[in-house]
């Protein structure tokens, strides 16, 4: 059967551990995905998932409103994100959908394309890649939310605890930033 993540979690909430695993199994490759893209490394983000899991079981209880856990879990992911960059003091690097551990992105496919056109392709994914390295962390964090994950601004608003009018400002001022900086690299 397909429970609701609200039901999973009353049982979790429960005591039911299978429960909270069935969430684990629904949620793990978006909030990895997710963490992969901010941190930039599969190994990190590995390790960074399952700590946002354990957070996240662990406090299950403070989770007021089960209708809200998707926002609940990807604000922890962030956190942990955020936390880990605090601890090592290390830039941050963002890789791009096709990198080992992201999902297929069709328009990105290039193989019945001739060499000249694939080269052009890898060169502008390398420009956006160096260009989105250089925006603002709360803009970043926008942007993949919102073009990455898919998630809706008001639900970006709710994770990181900002007006809905702030998400959408640090959305478009990093998508003109973003293309400011690529008009400078080419």
């Amino acid at each position: 059967m397909n429970f609701s993540d609200e039901y999973l979690l009353e049982l979790a909430l429960d005591g039911d551990r299978s429960c909270f695993g069935e969430l684990i199994e629904r949620w793990q490759r978006k909030i990895y995905a997710f963490i992969c893209r901010y941190v930039g490394n599969s190994t990190d983000a590995q390790d960074l998932t399952q700590d946002t899991f354990t957070k996240a079981y662990t406090n299950l209880d403070r989770l007021a409103d089960p209708a809200r856990f998707p926002s609940w879990l990807y604000k922890i992911a962030l956190n942990e994100c955020r936390m880990r960059f605090r601890k090592e003091r290390r830039a941050q690097s963002v890789p791009l959908p096709e990198e080992e551990g992201y999902p297929d992105r069709p328009e990105l496919a290039v193989e019945t394309a001739t060499p000249e056109t694939q080269l052009a392709v890898q060169e502008e994914i390398e420009l956006v890649r160096e260009a989105f390295k250089e925006l603002p962390e709360e803009q970043r964090a926008v942007i993949l939310m919102k073009e990455y994950q898919g998630l809706k601004f008001h639900e970006i608003s709710e994770i990181l605890d900002i007006p809905l009018s702030t998400v959408k400002s640090r959305m478009y001022l990093g998508l003109k930033t973003l293309r400011k900086l690529m008009e400078k690299r080419s």
